[in-house]
Protein backbone atom coordinates (compact mmCIF):
# COMPACT_ATOMS: atom_id res chain seq x y z
CA UNK A 1 0.00 0.00 0.00
CA UNK A 2 1.50 3.60 -0.80
CA UNK A 3 2.55 6.14 1.63
CA UNK A 4 -0.10 8.48 1.13
CA UNK A 5 -2.91 6.32 1.05
CA UNK A 6 -2.05 4.73 4.17
CA UNK A 7 -1.51 8.56 5.95
CA UNK A 8 -4.91 9.51 4.34
CA UNK A 9 -6.28 6.35 5.84
CA UNK A 10 -5.23 7.26 9.24
CA UNK A 11 -6.11 11.35 8.89
CA UNK A 12 -9.54 10.08 8.44
CA UNK A 13 -9.74 7.42 11.57
CA UNK A 14 -8.47 10.35 13.78
CA UNK A 15 -10.98 12.93 12.28
CA UNK A 16 -13.78 10.49 12.85
CA UNK A 17 -12.39 9.55 16.37
CA UNK A 18 -12.82 13.60 17.10
CA UNK A 19 -16.22 13.95 16.08
CA UNK A 20 -16.94 11.00 18.44
CA UNK A 21 -20.11 11.80 20.46
CA UNK A 22 -19.54 11.24 24.24
CA UNK A 23 -23.03 12.18 25.26
CA UNK A 24 -26.20 13.51 23.45
CA UNK A 25 -24.75 17.11 23.36
CA UNK A 26 -21.02 16.82 23.84
CA UNK A 27 -18.06 15.44 21.68
CA UNK A 28 -14.35 14.82 21.56
CA UNK A 29 -13.84 17.55 19.37
CA UNK A 30 -14.95 19.64 21.50
CA UNK A 31 -12.62 18.35 24.57
CA UNK A 32 -9.50 18.27 22.08
CA UNK A 33 -9.54 21.52 20.26
CA UNK A 34 -6.49 23.69 20.89
CA UNK A 35 -5.79 26.50 18.78
CA UNK A 36 -2.23 26.75 20.18
CA UNK A 37 -1.60 22.73 19.43
CA UNK A 38 -3.04 23.60 15.85
CA UNK A 39 -0.76 26.65 15.81
CA UNK A 40 2.40 24.76 16.48
CA UNK A 41 1.40 21.27 15.26
CA UNK A 42 0.71 19.93 18.93
CA UNK A 43 -0.77 16.44 18.20
CA UNK A 44 -3.39 16.80 20.93
CA UNK A 45 -5.02 13.27 19.97
CA UNK A 46 -6.18 11.44 23.31
CA UNK A 47 -5.37 7.52 23.87
CA UNK A 48 -7.93 5.04 24.27
CA UNK A 49 -8.00 5.15 28.00
CA UNK A 50 -8.01 9.01 27.99
CA UNK A 51 -10.99 9.30 26.04
CA UNK A 52 -12.25 7.08 28.90
CA UNK A 53 -11.43 9.69 31.21
CA UNK A 54 -13.00 12.20 28.93
CA UNK A 55 -15.98 10.19 28.30
CA UNK A 56 -16.86 9.93 32.47
CA UNK A 57 -16.05 13.49 32.89
CA UNK A 58 -18.89 14.18 30.01
CA UNK A 59 -21.52 11.79 31.30
CA UNK A 60 -20.82 12.75 34.77
CA UNK A 61 -20.01 16.75 34.65
CA UNK A 62 -20.97 18.19 31.40
CA UNK A 63 -23.72 16.32 30.31
CA UNK A 64 -25.62 17.06 33.60
CA UNK A 65 -25.07 20.79 33.11
CA UNK A 66 -26.23 20.97 29.51
CA UNK A 67 -29.30 19.31 31.07
CA UNK A 68 -29.94 21.77 33.56
CA UNK A 69 -29.47 24.65 32.03
CA UNK A 70 -30.63 23.81 28.36
CA UNK A 71 -27.82 25.84 27.00
CA UNK A 72 -24.60 24.44 25.41
CA UNK A 73 -21.24 25.11 27.32
CA UNK A 74 -18.38 26.88 26.22
CA UNK A 75 -15.19 24.69 26.97
CA UNK A 76 -11.82 27.23 26.97
CA UNK A 77 -10.03 24.17 27.74
CA UNK A 78 -10.33 20.56 27.83
CA UNK A 79 -8.02 17.69 27.16
CA UNK A 80 -4.48 18.78 26.94
CA UNK A 81 -1.52 16.35 25.91
CA UNK A 82 1.85 16.83 27.98
CA UNK A 83 3.44 18.48 24.76
CA UNK A 84 0.75 21.04 24.77
CA UNK A 85 0.88 21.57 29.02
CA UNK A 86 4.46 22.36 28.52
CA UNK A 87 3.79 24.73 25.82
CA UNK A 88 1.55 26.75 27.52
CA UNK A 89 3.63 26.29 30.77
CA UNK A 90 1.01 24.06 33.10
CA UNK A 91 2.09 20.84 34.72
CA UNK A 92 1.74 17.78 32.69
CA UNK A 93 0.55 16.12 35.68
CA UNK A 94 -2.53 18.82 35.29
CA UNK A 95 -5.68 16.25 35.10
CA UNK A 96 -6.18 17.95 31.80
CA UNK A 97 -3.80 15.61 30.68
CA UNK A 98 -7.01 12.63 31.38
CA UNK A 99 -4.43 10.43 32.76
CA UNK A 100 -4.83 8.21 36.06
CA UNK A 101 -8.66 7.72 35.72
CA UNK A 102 -9.52 11.79 35.88
CA UNK A 103 -10.30 14.48 33.52
CA UNK A 104 -10.73 17.94 33.57
CA UNK A 105 -12.34 21.28 31.38
CA UNK A 106 -12.53 24.53 31.38
CA UNK A 107 -15.95 26.06 30.62
CA UNK A 108 -19.06 28.68 31.33
CA UNK A 109 -21.98 29.26 29.50
CA UNK A 110 -23.31 31.95 27.94
CA UNK A 111 -25.97 34.56 29.96
CA UNK A 112 -25.29 32.48 33.34
CA UNK A 113 -23.42 33.97 36.29
CA UNK A 114 -20.27 31.94 36.89
CA UNK A 115 -20.88 31.98 40.52
CA UNK A 116 -24.15 30.77 40.44
CA UNK A 117 -22.96 28.18 37.86
CA UNK A 118 -20.55 26.98 40.48
CA UNK A 119 -23.28 26.80 43.30
CA UNK A 120 -25.48 24.92 41.17
CA UNK A 121 -22.29 22.43 40.00
CA UNK A 122 -21.33 21.74 44.01
CA UNK A 123 -24.90 21.20 45.08
CA UNK A 124 -25.69 18.26 42.32
CA UNK A 125 -22.49 17.27 40.75
CA UNK A 126 -19.87 14.73 42.31
CA UNK A 127 -16.67 16.29 41.55
CA UNK A 128 -13.02 15.64 42.00
CA UNK A 129 -12.50 19.01 42.40
CA UNK A 130 -13.94 22.12 41.34
CA UNK A 131 -12.58 25.85 41.12
CA UNK A 132 -14.18 29.45 40.66
CA UNK A 133 -11.70 30.85 38.64
CA UNK A 134 -10.88 34.65 38.09
CA UNK A 135 -14.52 35.53 39.17
CA UNK A 136 -14.98 38.88 40.25
CA UNK A 137 -17.85 39.74 42.38
CA UNK A 138 -20.50 42.11 40.55
CA UNK A 139 -19.62 40.90 37.22
CA UNK A 140 -21.14 37.84 36.57
CA UNK A 141 -19.89 36.63 33.64
CA UNK A 142 -16.02 36.81 33.75
CA UNK A 143 -13.74 33.99 34.82
CA UNK A 144 -15.09 30.21 34.39
CA UNK A 145 -15.18 26.80 35.89
CA UNK A 146 -13.07 24.24 36.03
CA UNK A 147 -14.14 20.99 37.07
CA UNK A 148 -12.62 17.65 37.23
CA UNK A 149 -14.42 14.01 37.59
CA UNK A 150 -12.10 10.86 38.61
CA UNK A 151 -13.65 7.42 37.72
CA UNK A 152 -11.65 6.21 41.28
CA UNK A 153 -12.75 8.41 44.09
CA UNK A 154 -13.47 12.38 43.86
CA UNK A 155 -12.65 14.86 46.89
CA UNK A 156 -15.10 17.20 46.86
CA UNK A 157 -12.58 19.85 46.57
CA UNK A 158 -13.94 23.66 45.79
CA UNK A 159 -11.34 26.04 46.03
CA UNK A 160 -11.42 30.06 44.28
CA UNK A 161 -8.47 31.07 42.26
CA UNK A 162 -7.96 35.18 42.43
CA UNK A 163 -4.77 37.05 41.72
CA UNK A 164 -3.53 39.14 43.98
CA UNK A 165 -0.58 41.29 44.14
CA UNK A 166 0.13 39.55 40.45
CA UNK A 167 -0.03 36.26 41.75
CA UNK A 168 -2.48 33.59 41.78
CA UNK A 169 -4.06 32.39 45.03
CA UNK A 170 -6.38 29.51 45.54
CA UNK A 171 -8.67 29.48 48.92
CA UNK A 172 -11.09 27.38 49.74
CA UNK A 173 -14.58 27.80 48.22
CA UNK A 174 -17.43 26.94 50.69
CA UNK A 175 -20.17 28.46 47.69
CA UNK A 176 -20.82 32.38 49.14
Amino acid sequence: MDQNRTSGRLYSQQRRKLFMKLTANITLDELTKSQIAERKGINNNPSPEQIENLKALAVNILQPIRSHFDKPLIISSGFRCAQLCIEIGSSINSQHVADDEAAAADFEIPSVDNRELAKWIRANLEVDQGILEFYKDGEPSSGWIHCSYSRNSNRQQWLRAQRVDGKVQYTPWIGE
